[in-house]
């Protein structure tokens, strides 16, 4: 039987046996805490409401009651529960009219009245140029916009000059994803700050993405509208760049077109159009388009006309609430929708507004600033003292790697597939010397692309104006492909995969001309294997450095590879040095790294906490470059594989005797948790600097010039709503003379103090804002300190001003039990408002808990634009024993979205709702039948 895959159940399924390898942990995704109301009641089975989905054939239980407490399939197991909470991840709100019947409820669609956003937001949300119809929950009780369109979501908020607005359409027609629905959704930005003839920025393209940014810093309207059909979509609010990076110009629609008029290329071979819109005009939107001109061998401007009274397209006899808030908007977007409409015509070159293009400013590398993991185990002061070196190799044996990736040009070396069984390759043959990832799901944009992640933690290209940074500098990755389907993979696949980076005998009948210095192990079980434990002796044996996921279980119980004698068990932190609430810990823990907390933006730079790095998109149907945030040991441990690479770097000939002679002395680590080495990380926090330097002391010095590096403690200063804050500025390399250093604030809000500092800038600086003018919202600034000879060092500044809005209007979320071995929802319950959830009535087996929200309501969650996730995360679902009743079943749920994430959908099934009648978060209407839906029904 089809089993369903989620998000990252396509990358790993349960061990049932020691050879079955599953994935080290990891979140694919980016988003934040989610209200949801419910009244935990039970539902009953409707088996005569069951629908079979035409392309996985897969019937899945599930429930759009808004009280729902667990649909079984069996009488045994009365009374058991499975219960937990349910966390979402940062920054993330929903559209307040979504399709979701048991969602909390409050019109958008009036510009006068709009939801409002925080300043740095992702927004999950629906729209509709059509009534659903309800095609697929059969019912349309269970849908608001079965009868109705929601046309229009309005979004007020502050903005900054220079921040991006950018919508995702997810169920754009041209995407064929397999959605119940398809559409076309536009993007609309409007400055209420500025006169009301002054019209800001707007993106109507066909295409799954549209894209607005603010010119100047004031009070915004944001308009989705729905052009044609149906789509979920996701909003994103970004924050500006600073101002003392380094910038490139991107165009963008501004202020400058004039409304009623186009500029139309007609084609040569179809010249009718030119001829009637020279004479009578044409229609286009309800408009007559006149021209001057009939030629159709150049441009010509075109004027458009509205009519009298109401026609066909989107004029209307009654006045559009935009019009009436501000006719001057209205009119101008007309204009738009009239260009686009001429566009779809077969006698249509092309038509454009005429308007003046104005620049975009982007940073070099730009998601680097959201990289602070790096900044949290020294290696930006790392990079002062080497980049690495391209004769280091990292194998990552993995699902393979996406080898076209841009950020990865030039990094890959002596790759290979070893997966040999063609069941689950998904490329068509066995084993061969082609590495490349096709994916590990069939389906568009349900792959997880994991040894891609991985890649780009050890190896993405520095400084080539696009993606972040690979922590290893200028080292390699050899890509080693042992996990197909389903990302699961057999042990002796992974066995010959390490023979090979080590350069021993395999079943390739071939060795790399050059072995791996280290090997990165970002998968695992919790079975043991011999035949694993001999190979990774002989590849230690063959001085390969081995390194691997300690687990995401929150268990104290062995995880393998990473338990194995010779190999370095990597737990993973939180961003404030704690032990990430998922890790692995025990007696075998060797060291810590960054693995990310996607629940909590505690940096405040309006991203979550995750880990990021190159990625696939494959929604379209191709695949394209993307990157994505990730959380777990899995992401973890590239980070030390790449601390490693550094250390070979200036040490070529360190063994990995001597790697974990420097790590159990502490000499690699700080000591972060109880004094000496502990079970939560080991021998302490992996410190590149301290590595990098012990690695040249041990090979007797001289393989570093003597450079000043600087160093500030705080690495950030977070103020807050705080006013002033002082960081320390140190020269950290007692073997280079203290450079004389400037500093260099990127904003006019900030104000620095260097009274308290040395004759050479070192010392104790003062950091003063000042909230004057400033609209309220986040803000993000920099100070750059230079010296005389050595790198520059950045330190980030993050302020807030005013009350930020709060993301309070949240997406009902669905927790599912499915059985271990056929996939098929057992049981069920709908979470409360806390998170807090209670699956009763479920029968002794075992089971996966997956959760996510279903916004459309065509009975599918985890799809691109819903929230997803899995026990105890998204990468590695573990399979849960219910003989009696089980607690603290926590994961987290996250937005499936850009950067580039993507998920599987899994099928759910609607029965009759049962609706408490104190509940008032339901509006009250009729459905297509004229019955009553909602409080008042009762």
């Amino acid at each position: 039987m089809f089993r369903p895959q989620l998000l990252a159940m396509l990358i790993l399924g349960a061990l049932q046996t020691s050879c079955v390898i599953e994935l080290g942990p990891n979140n694919r995704d980016i988003g934040e805490p989610q209200d949801v109301i419910t009244d935990n009641q039970k539902c009953e089975e409707n088996e005569d409401s069951v629908k079979e989905n035409k392309s996985t054939k897969l019937v899945m239980a599930a429930s759009l009651a808004l009280a729902l407490n667990g649909c079984t399939s069996g009488d045994s197991g009365e009374g058991i529960t499975v219960s937990g909470n349910l966390f979402t991840t940062a920054n993330v709100m929903t559209d307040s009219d979504i399709n979701d019947i048991s969602a909390i409820y409050q019109s958008n669609n009036d510009p006068s009245a709009p939801q409002a956003l925080p300043n740095i937001v992702t927004v999950q949300g629906f729209a509709s140029a059509t009534p659903t119809g309800a095609p697929e929950s059969g019912d349309a009780s269970f849908e608001r916009f079965a009868d109705t369109i929601d046309n229009e979501d309005y979004f007020s908020v502050s903005l900054q000059a220079g921040q991006k607005v950018v919508l995702e359409v997810v169920d754009y027609s041209g995407n064929r994803n397999g959605s119940a629905f398809s559409g076309d959704l536009d993007l609309y930005l409007f400055n209420s700050s500025l006169s009301t003839s002054e019209y800001i920025d707007a993106s109507f393209t066909e295409t799954d993405r549209e894209e607005v940014t603010a010119t100047v810093d004031g009070e915004y309207l944001v308009n989705v509208s729905a052009y044609s059909g149906i789509s979920k979509y996701v909003l994103k609010i970004l924050p500006p760049e600073t101002s003392i990076l380094n910038q490139t110009a991107e165009p963008s629609i501004s202020s400058g077109f004039v409304t009623g008029e186009a500029i139309i290329r007609w084609k040569e071979t179809l010249s009718t159009g030119a001829f009637s819109a020279a004479s009578t005009g044409v229609q286009a939107n309800g408009y007559r388009v006149q021209t001057d001109s009939s030629r159709t061998d150049t441009p010509v401007k075109a004027s458009l006309h509205a009519p009298v009274s109401a026609q066909a397209g989107s004029v209307q006899s009654e006045m559009s609430p935009l019009a009436k808030l501000n006719p001057a908007w209205d009119k101008a977007r007309e204009t738009l929708l009239t260009i686009k409409a001429l566009n779809a015509r077969d006698d249509v070159e092309y038509a454009e507004p005429n308007f003046i293009r104005h620049a975009l400013l982007t940073p070099n590398d730009p998601l680097y600033v959201q990289q602070y993991h790096y900044k949290s185990i020294k290696l930006p002061q790392a990079w002062d003292l080497t980049s690495g070196s391209s004769d280091v190799i990292v194998a990552v044996i993995d699902s393979g790697v996406f080898v076209d990736h841009p950020d990865l040009d030039g990094k890959l070396a002596f790759g290979y597939d070893f997966i040999s069984d063609t069941s689950i390759s998904r490329d068509g043959d066995g084993i061969d010397s082609n590495p490349d990832d096709p994916g590990d799901s069939p389906q568009r944009g349900a792959s997880s692309w994991h040894g891609t992640h991985v890649t780009g933690t050890v190896s993405a290209i520095t400084g080539n104006n696009r993606g972040g940074a690979g922590a290893g500098g200028l080292t390699r990755v050899m890509p080693l492909r042992v996990l197909g389907l389903n990302g699961e993979g057999s042990s002796y696949d992974v066995i010959q995969a390490v023979r090979y980076a080590a350069g021993l005998p395999n079943d390739s009948n071939t060795t790399p001309s050059q072995r791996a210095d280290i090997i990165n192990l970002s998968l695992g079980a919790a079975s043991s294997s011999n035949a694993e434990q001999e190979v990774i002796t002989a590849a230690r044996n063959a001085g390969v450095i081995i390194v691997a996921a300690a687990g995401n279980s929150n268990s104290a119980s062995p995880f393998y590879p990473a338990s194995y004698n010779g190999v370095v068990s990597v737990s993973a932190t939180a961003p404030d040095n704690t032990r990430a609430y998922y890790s692995n810990y025990g007696s075998r823990i060797d060291v810590a790294a960054p693995g990310g907390d996607l629940r909590f933006d505690t940096n405040g730079d309006g991203q979550n906490d995750g880990v990021i790095s190159t990625s696939v998109d494959d929604s379209s149907g191709s695949r394209q470059e993307s990157y994505a945030l990730q959380q777990g040991t899995s992401m973890a441990t590239p980070h030390v594989a790449a601390v490693a690479a550094l250390m070979k770097a200036v040490h070529p000939t360190m063994t990995p005797a001597q790697f974990d002679n420097l790590l159990s002395a502490g000499d690699i680590t700080d000591d972060i948790g109880d004094s000496g080495r502990d079970n939560e990380f080991g021998h302490g926090l992996i410190n590149a600097y301290k590595a990098v330097q012990a690695a040249d002391n041990l090979a007797g010095g001289g393989s570093i010039t003597p450079v000043a590096v600087l160093e500030s403690t705080p690495s950030e200063l977070i103020l807050g709503t705080n006013s002033s804050m002082s960081l320390t500025l140190d020269n950290i390399n007692d073997n280079a003379t203290d450079p004389e250093v400037t500093a260099e604030i990127s904003e006019d809000w900030m104000s620095l103090d260097s009274s308290q500092t040395d004759s050479n800038g070192l010392g104790t600086y003062t950091l003063t804002v000042s909230r004057t003018d400033l609209l309220d919202g986040l803000y993000e600034g920099l100070i750059r300190f230079s010296p005389d000879t050595g790198n520059s060092l950045d330190v980030r500044v993050a302020i807030q001003v005013g009350d930020v809005v709060g993301a309070i209007d949240t997406s009902p979320q669905y927790v599912l039990l499915t059985d271990a071995e056929s996939g098929e929802v057992v049981a069920e319950t709908l979470a409360n408002s806390d998170g807090s959830y209670t699956v009763t009535k479920v029968p002794v087996g075992s089971y996966r808990v997956i959760g996510g929200s279903d916004i459309d309501v065509d009975l599918f969650v985890c799809q691109n634009g819903e929230t997803c996730g899995g026990y105890p995360n998204n990468i590695s679902e573990e399979v849960i024993e219910v003989t009696e009743s089980v607690g603290g079943i926590d994961f987290v749920v996250s937005l499936v979205s850009g950067v580039g994430a993507s998920s599987a959908s899994i099928q759910r099934l609607a029965p009759e709702p049962e609706i408490s009648p104190d509940d008032s978060s339901l509006e009250t209407r009729e459905d297509s039948s004229g019955k009553k839906v909602g409080k008042e029904a009762y």
